[in-house]
């Protein structure tokens, strides 16, 4: 349980930590407001289900109970839940259990709410210098990756300082891979070829067979 004013609202920032598993953040039947994504600030989105893949945050602005539910994957079904409540709350609403364990399955995390979010401070519009494709490669027998530049491993993607860059990811593996700049951010402009002025992130999500 999380301590919190009395009709307040509250905006928590949800980190996942995970090493290899996606949740969605589910606020039951009431909604939150998701305001910022790797503590970057996007376009308010309302709703009731957040997707936070791995090593992603989000921001939701909320007033209720939340729960995190696992990815459906070949395990059971598995989630966490948490209360905000003040010290005005009912008993029974105090002492929130965890649910290990829960009949609903969180559902596959892809790119559907990617393609609804807008960067609030977007980058500055300015021509790509030079596209930099990189494929995703590997098999999850051998549980071995690879991220080949052009169709060649240990290539060096290089860039001048000041030139606008775009990396081309695309995932031909059976398995969704989180992307990260360590240190840096990037804006979001095209999923699956729909071009978008979306989100600007330090990690994104790219689902198996996609782009």
């Amino acid at each position: 349980m999380i301590r919190v004013e009395r009709n307040g609202e509250v905006r928590l920032r949800v980190i996942n930590a995970g090493a290899s598993t996606n949740f969605t953040i589910d606020l039951g039947n009431l909604q939150g407001t998701l305001v910022a994504v790797d503590g970057n600030p996007i376009t308010p989105l309302a709703g009731r289900r957040f997707p936070v893949a791995i090593a992603q945050r989000a921001d939701i602005s909320c007033a209720c109970r939340l729960m995190a539910l696992r990815c459906r994957s070949w395990r059971s079904a598995r989630a966490a839940a948490c209360r905000l409540a003040s010290s005005c709350s009912r008993p029974a609403l105090r002492s929130p259990r965890s649910a290990p364990r829960t009949d609903t399955a969180g559902p596959q995390v892809g790119l559907e709410q990617e393609l609804e979010l807008r960067a609030s401070a977007p980058l500055n519009a300015k021509p790509v210098d030079r596209s930099i494709p990189v494929d995703l490669t590997g098999t999850m027998m051998g549980y071995v990756w690879g991220m080949p530049i052009n169709g060649m491993e240990g290539l060096q993607g290089r860039s001048t300082a000041a030139r606008r860059v775009e990396i081309a990811f695309r995932n031909t593996t059976m398995m969704s891979h989180p992307m990260h700049l360590h240190g840096h951010v990037f804006q979001v402009v095209d999923v699956n070829g729909r071009p978008i002025a979306g989100a600007v992130r330090d990690t994104i999500l790219v689902a198996r067979g996609q782009r």
